[in-house]
């Protein structure tokens, strides 16, 4: 009576990797994690554990530790189950991902090129938004609109939803200047 619902990705025509690249995957980031969660808990704290540089960095790294290890587990439930092909690549998937390297490395570009900000006085806070805040805006935007593909309003407010949230807490908690600021 229940009908077997199956996971294909965050795009419908997309597959799952083979079994054995997802453990490789997984493998690769459980290593690359546990080593940046070494080294974060080598640097020196000139203060609290809170204050401490590599609280942030830790953290990350656990969660994805945790992640991959989802995918791993995973990924040994469809080696198991027989699941050892992966599915065919198509060129529109490549063009996709072409596109997303071209795009990627002009945002970077125009961060090294683009330098301003502009200062807001509210109450007693001056909220600065900067060159960063605006690139990233712009290029999370085209990215989302590209390969979440939905309206491109949607795309804008979740680009500045979530990137004015990121760098007021790096700006504003962590006091850590962003590029691009003057």
């Amino acid at each position: 009576m229940a009908e077997k619902t199956q996971f294909s990705g965050e795009d419908e025509n997309a597959g799952f990797a083979s079994p054995v690249q997802d453990l490789i995957a997984a493998g690769f980031l459980i290593l690359l994690s546990l080593w940046i969660m070494v080294e974060s808990v080598r640097l020196e704290n000139p203060g609290s554990l809170s204050t401490a540089p590599g609280l942030l960095p830790f953290l990350t790294a656990g969660s994805l530790v945790i992640m991959a290890l989802g995918l791993g587990l995973m990924a040994l439930k469809r080696r198991r189950a027989g699941e050892t092909q992966a599915p065919p690549e198509d060129a529109p998937e490549l063009m996709r991902t072409l596109m997303l390297f071209a795009m990627i490395g002009a945002y970077l570009g125009c961060l090294q090129l683009v330098s301003f900000e502009y200062h807001l006085q509210v109450g007693a806070i001056r909220l600065g938004y900067g060159a960063f805040e605006v690139l990233t805006v712009v290029a999370l935007t085209v990215l989302l609109a590209i390969f979440w593909r939905q309206a491109l309003w949607a795309c804008l407010l979740v680009s500045f939803v979530w990137v004015t949230f990121l760098a007021g807490v790096f700006r504003y908690v962590f006091t850590i200047p962003l590029p691009g600021s003057i």
